[in-house]
């Protein structure tokens, strides 16, 4: 028994040891791989509060990406990071700090208390409520006590453990919003609104005893109206429409008393805000006018407003309390990329002098937003700062030290909606390759001299580099951490494999970026603070398009991006380099304001002369416009193979269109319509899923068992509709949510294919490339993930090896589809893209648990048979198994979690086995993929020298054997 439970533990060791060599080496984490994680912009921010020093070691922040953090003020780092679900549940509401915990509350009814220090969860409770309005939270310092507002519902519980001590239900909840929430003087204060109509203000002891609530009629409130509670006793409301101040005294709440703006010098616009403060102050609210003039007001004891502080050159302003004095800090644009900082002791409207400094603030950053200040006492008796500033991009920069910034943290790069990568140039050596072998007008004698010098060129590239190694120059340096940039270009040259890429990234507030996929540093930056996204399904997106890529020297690349103007709704364009960042020439810099509304657009797939791809455009009255603009007359003569259809999300239309010549103009005319709508569901279309222009198609067939070939059916025409909705229940069942799957030729509108699936719902991750679709839903019968594919085939014979059109398109195909069980929820998932196509494909899936996982395509096969075959098993086809395998070796980015991943962009290399790949979202992860493993390069470990000598030693012995085999032939002819 002994002897063979030894073998047992053997065989066990064994086993383990083979299994984890498929994971990832130690020595191999950070070789290929990245990771950058951000917070998103943050709407609550405290400094660090420490009984006896000067505190601010610290920043506390809570963002609208549902995180709650602590990043370290010496360097910007993420202390601990708290990231909750997507959607309102994870919503953080409210943040609050006193110095010795935080509380929180998410989805307007969860409160939860947190560690400062650790980040860990001290104790967390549930009150009754709707999550469809924000909660507040109080700290009572003097009881001990923690008050939460929610939409129905005011609550007391102890700060030390969260025990409820009291509660008081709000009336009619159900048509008064009560959204502000203030204890002073004992007293709690609620204050709910009813737009259009009234205010009610209810006051609460803090034994729970309900003492008054009085409605106050306040006719001016809109849902725009912004209001706040200011100076612990005042409710105050901006109404832009009339330019006016209203006040109500919740001590005494017997009616709002109107200020207007211009008693005050001012006018208000719709742009005029409130200025977050994140700590309540005594000495009245702050507010943005305009981007270049703030205010302090205060409240009279009649209830008039008054300006304690004009800022007429001020961009942002904060209240700051320091050792019982109030001070006022203000940011003035006096130059290009300068702030001015100026601080002022309200009291005596005297100037500190020690915070005069001048902060070398980036344009790219657009304006400030909001910023919090921290004062203390250096040892020299003098006054000492930290500044946290928000700018417009939603980048947040630390301030100190006479002006200097200490760290950025590029927290734009959380709202990617669009990405693209692109080749880096050659170097000029390898680009007068293509000019070595001259025009059609050049002689032999032009290419010969073309050639010597091309030659002579190299050599004097290669002494000069070997002269530097011999000196000991480095050629590369060495970033470390922190540094914002990288400081020398001398590696933005192409690899022998190009695997080192530009990646372009465009976020939804404008910013436009290019990051180096080697390292993830920002090489530039663009801030186009009038480009906006499109609402394309409920969903962000931006166009981002490459017209010409690096591969056609002389001519720069260009990349052109689509967006909606943010205040006419109508289209936005900026054309721009990728290497360097440049915009193209006539191109303002704050990008193109179109004076049309976009339909459509897409990237003609035809070059012109100049090896440009136009970007062709349709507006609102069906006009087809392209840029640039002088592609117009190229797209005209060729207008005859371009088609275009749109799609109406609510009514489920889907209109094809073809391009027409009328009076000069390009114009569409419909050719077809398909109505995706059904009498008995209310479905709106979710999702139009057509192939990656990127994508090549290595083999049109399929080899089956019996060496007979299963044709592909490959028409580049195809896009996946998907549909959701629900059926309408009847007396014999409920209703249940129905998801339709279509698949379309655009040319024709015909219809290739329609799959429905009762008692499903989305979101649904689609993935359309080559022959097949993948697509994930939630079985909500089964209450399970599952994924579905579909391989359609022409059959055995096939209809035109060559050109493929859908007006001579083959019959139905035929559809070949299955499903399988996920075992884990989703956030999205796409598929490798290489450069020929040869690899076999990997599915990516970013699951919600963290991990990147990829999936051979070759398990989502519809032709997996339940019972195995010899035919089968010759082709490599896994027996059926309903459930997918989702294990450890398979997540690429092994321990590194990411959070909230919106996307995965996929970009082939050089090499036919690798595909780079970008997981973008809350954070981002670049690495490498290998589907087939590394077929196409040799092994580090390869041994050159002993192949070298093999294949040396078998020349000389053909060699000899030759000479050997002539003399013996030579021989026996004398015989």
């Amino acid at each position: 028994m002994a002897t063979t439970g030894g073998c047992i533990f053997i065989l066990c060791t064994f086993l383990s040891c083979f299994i984890y060599s498929y994971a990832l080496y130690e020595d191999q984490v950070g070789s290929f791989d990245w990771r950058q994680q951000y917070i998103g912009r943050y709407k609550r921010a405290y400094w660090e509060q420490v009984e006896g020093t000067a505190g601010g070691k610290r920043l506390f922040v809570s963002s609208e990406k549902n995180v709650i953090a602590s990043l370290n003020t010496a360097n910007g780092k993420i202390v601990w990071r708290k990231v909750f679900e997507e959607g309102r549940r994870g919503e953080v509401d409210d943040l609050i700090y006193n110095g010795e915990i935080l509380v929180s509350v998410l989805g307007g009814r969860r409160v939860a208390a947190w560690s400062p220090g650790s980040g860990n969860l001290l104790w967390e409770i549930f009150l009754d409520g709707s999550d469809k309005h924000s909660g507040v939270v109080k700290f009572v310092e003097e009881s001990g006590l923690v008050v939460a507002l929610t939409s129905e519902k005011v609550y007391a519980v102890q700060t030390r453990d969260g025990a409820q001590k009291w509660e008081v239900e709000l009336s009619n909840s159900e048509t008064v919003r009560y959204s502000k929430l203030q204890v002073h003087d004992g007293k709690v204060y609620v204050v709910g609104m009813t737009a259009g109509s009234e205010v009610k203000v209810i006051s609460i002891g803090l034994d729970g005893a309900v003492l008054s609530t009085k409605p106050v009629l306040a006719g001016f409130l809109r849902k725009d109206t912004k209001c706040r509670i200011v100076e612990e006793k005042y409710l105050m409301c901006i109404c832009w429409m009339s330019s006016s101040f209203h006040v109500l005294n919740l001590k005494s709440p017997q009616g709002f008393v109107a200020t207007s703006s211009q008693d005050l010098g001012h006018d208000l616009t719709e742009q005029s805000r409130w200025v977050e403060q994140y700590t309540p102050s005594a000495r009245g609210e702050v507010i943005q006018i305009s981007k270049d003039r703030t205010v302090l007001v205060t409240v009279n004891d009649n209830g008039k407003v008054s300006v304690i502080k004009d800022l007429p050159k001020s961009a942002i302003a904060a209240v700051v309390s320091y050792e019982g004095k109030d001070y006022i800090v203000s940011l003035e644009q006096t130059g290009h990329e300068e702030l001015t900082m100026n601080m002022y002791e309200l009291g005596t409207s005297n100037q500190v002098s020690e915070a005069n400094h001048k902060i070398h603030y980036m344009k790219h950053h657009g304006q400030p937003l909001q910023m919090t200040c921290l004062l203390a006492q250096r040892k020299d008796g003098k006054m000492a700062y930290k500044l946290a500033l928000l700018s417009e991009d939603y980048a947040v920069q630390l301030v100190h030290k006479s002006g200097k910034i200490a760290w950025r943290r590029d927290e734009f790069l959380a709202y990617a909606v669009a990405v693209e990568m692109v080749d880096l140039p050659v170097s000029e050596n390898q680009a007068k390759f293509e000019d070595e072998f001259g025009s059609h007008e050049d002689n032999v004698m032009t290419m010969f001299v073309k050639r010597v010098k091309t030659q002579l060129s190299q050599l004097q590239t290669f002494i000069v580099q070997q002269i530097h190694r011999l000196q000991g120059v480095k050629h590369h340096t060495v970033i470390e951490e922190g540094e914002d940039e990288d400081t020398e270009d001398d590696d933005l040259l192409r690899d022998e494999f190009s695997l080192h890429k530009i990646i372009v990234i465009v976020t939804s507030p404008g910013k436009i970026v290019g990051m180096k996929s080697i390292n993830g540093h920002l090489l530039w930056q663009h801030f186009l603070p009038e480009l906006g996204p499109f609402d394309r399904f409920g969903r962000e997106k931006v166009l981002l398009h490459v017209q010409r890529t690096t591969a056609h020297f002389p001519n720069p690349p260009q990349c052109v991006v689509l967006g909606r103007n943010r205040a006419s709704g109508r289209g936005h364009l900026f054309a721009f380099d990728p290497i360097s960042g440049h915009s193209v020439s006539q191109m303002p810099a704050g990008g193109l304001h179109l004076p049309y509304n976009i339909q459509q657009a897409f990237l003609l797939g035809e070059w012109d002369e100049h090896f440009m791809k136009a970007l062709i455009m349709l507006d609102d009255t069906f006009t087809v416009h392209t840029y640039p603009t002088s592609a117009l007359s190229f797209v005209e003569k060729h207008r005859s193979s371009i088609y275009i259809y749109l799609a109406d999300v609510d009514s489920s239309l889907l209109n094809g269109y073809r391009l027409v010549l009328s009076q000069n103009k390009l114009l569409v005319d419909n050719v077809w319509t398909v109505n995706l709508q059904n009498q008995r569901q209310n479905i709106k279309i979710t999702n139009i899923v057509a192939k990656s222009a990127h994508e090549h198609i290595y083999s049109q067939g399929r080899v089956l068992g019996d060496r007979s070939v299963l044709y592909k059916y490959l028409n580049p025409n195809v896009v996946v509709v998907t549909t959701e909705g629900e059926e309408p229940a009847t007396s014999q069942q409920k209703g249940y949510p129905v998801i339709n799957v279509y698949v379309l030729d655009v040319i024709t509108g015909h219809m290739i294919f329609h799959g429905n699936h009762r008692k499903a719902q989305g979101p649904l991750h689609i993935i359309h490339s080559e022959n097949w679709v993948v697509y994930g839903y939630f079985n909500t019968k089964q209450r399970r993930h599952e994924m579905a594919v579909l391989e359609m085939y022409e059959g055995k014979n096939q209809s035109n090896a060559t050109v493929f059109s859908s007006f001579t398109a083959p019959q139905q195909p035929l559809v070949m589809r299955q499903s399988f069980i996920f075992p884990l929820p989703m956030y999205t998932m796409t598929t490798t893209i290489t450069e020929k196509g040869i690899t076999t494909k990997d599915i990516l899936v970013a699951l919600k648990n963290g991990g990147v996982f990829t999936l051979p395509k070759a398990f989502l096969d519809p032709r997996r048979p339940l019972t195995p075959t010899q035919e089968t098993q010759e082709e490599g086809t896994f027996p059926y198994i309903p459930e997918l395998p989702v294990h450890t070796e398979g997540m690429i980015n092994y321990n590194q979690t990411l959070y909230h991943v919106r996307g995965i962009h996929t970009s082939p290399t050089g090499l036919e086995s690798t595909s780079l790949i970008l997981c973008y979202g809350l954070d981002m992860f670049h690495t490498r993929i290998q589907p087939s493993k590394m077929f196409d390069v040799l092994k580090e470990d390869f041994e050159h020298w002993l192949i070298a000598s093999v294949v040396l030693s078998m020349l000389v012995a053909s060699f000899i054997t030759q000479k050997l085999a002539s003399r013996k032939a030579l021989n026996r002819q004398w015989k």
